[in-house]
């Protein structure tokens, strides 16, 4: 059985202007087949939508019906997009970046270049974590090294072990294994949790305010931020401007939040939250309820149907927190797990095949 996609709101994949909740037949769209195959890599960006599998890359036009495909010496691992351009990570932990405007694919080459001539007992170094936003692509290193690519950054101590990075359109944050959450670039908006409106903040920084609460999940999109704690609890800050901050008080409606602020959620009192997502105006969460063996999930933000319905569009924020969102089917119906992911004006939901 071949994997399976859906997607609600803006459709990289369909140009027929419905924002509804669509399938997407992956058979027909990348001529992947009911059996057998390597695993796909879905990111979406505001322009173009990527789709990788193995050595190939699929690369759609949003806004028009332009479709490219372009094969690689060796296996797609990672890939981030930005609204420009896609990072993409092969197997053999070469970097390239492909400008889908121009078709052009070039090669990153910026491990140790600046500590070339040193002595090191650490001969490999490789990238161990990727992400980027519309003016930043940053990368992590198998030597604790943090790049704003290509500058080296920052060299965390050897116990400081990454796991997650996250970006924005002008910040990144990051997770380290012990919990702690680390955060650098602009800050107009409040997006880097500091308590500050700053033009920049030019190295990671931890969150004063998240100090103390282990973190197991962030995102970050557009100019907002969110983070998942141990306990289930979920933090949000940045410009509320679509409502995407989930913060129902009126006191936060259009209002840049510069601090995380502790989400509560209407007439559900124990709800434990797994991940967290963001886009551009929507943040998701995946929660677990009291006596419920399988996760819901609720969104906050805009109204990704009717925003981008084009008989009926609308860029009306909605500041009532978090609403649920009926995922397209339900996982009583069989074991595969759904994958819950988000692009700048879209979620997507995949379901893939266990045989892989």
């Amino acid at each position: 059985m071949a994997d399976r996609l859906w997607i609600i709101g803006l459709n990289p994949f369909d140009l027929r202007g419905n924002s509804s909740l669509q399938e997407i037949d992956l058979h027909t769209l990348i001529k992947q087949p009911d059996t057998k195959s390597p695993p796909l890599l879905i990111r979406i960006g505001q322009l173009h939508a990527f789709i990788a599998q193995g050595k190939t890359l699929f690369v759609f036009c949003v806004l028009t019906e332009e479709r490219k495909t372009v094969e690689f010496a060796e296996s797609i691992v990672a890939l981030e997009v930005s609204n420009k351009y896609c990072l993409i990570l092969l197997e053999t932990g070469r970097l390239l970046k492909y400008d889908s405007n121009e078709d052009r694919t070039v090669t990153l080459d910026f491990l140790g270049v600046e500590d070339k001539g040193q002595q090191s007992d650490e001969l490999d170094e490789i990238i161990t974590h990727l992400s980027c936003g519309e003016h930043v692509a940053v990368a992590c290193s198998s030597k604790n090294v943090v790049y704003n690519i290509p500058n080296k950054t920052v060299t965390f101590p050897r116990h400081v072990r990454v796991l997650k990075i996250a970006s924005g359109f002008e910040h990144s944050l990051l997770l380290t294994r012990n919990g702690d959450v680390y955060s650098w670039g602009s800050g107009l908006r409040g997006q880097l949790g500091n308590g500050e409106i700053s033009t920049s903040q030019d190295q990671p920084k931890l969150i004063d305010a998240l100090a103390g609460v282990k973190i197991v999940d962030i995102a970050a999109a557009g100019w907002h931020s969110a983070a998942v704690s141990a306990f289930g609890d979920l933090y949000t800050w940045g410009w509320n401007n679509q409502g995407q901050l989930g913060l129902a008080e009126a006191k936060f409606h259009g209002r840049v939040v510069s601090q995380p602020q502790l989400i509560t959620f209407a007439d559900e009192q124990d709800i434990s939250v797994t991940r967290v997502h963001c886009g551009i105006g929507h943040t998701i969460v995946e929660v677990k309820e009291a006596g419920e063996t399988d996760e819901s999930i609720l969104v906050a933000g805009c109204d990704l149907q009717t925003r981008f319905q084009y008989d009926r569009a609308t860029v009306v924020p909605s500041f009532e927190g978090f609403r649920k969102l009926q995922p397209p089917i339900s996982q009583k119906e069989g074991e595969r797990s759904l994958e819950v992911g988000t692009g700048p004006y879209q979620v997507y939901f995949l379901q893939r095949n266990d045989a892989v």
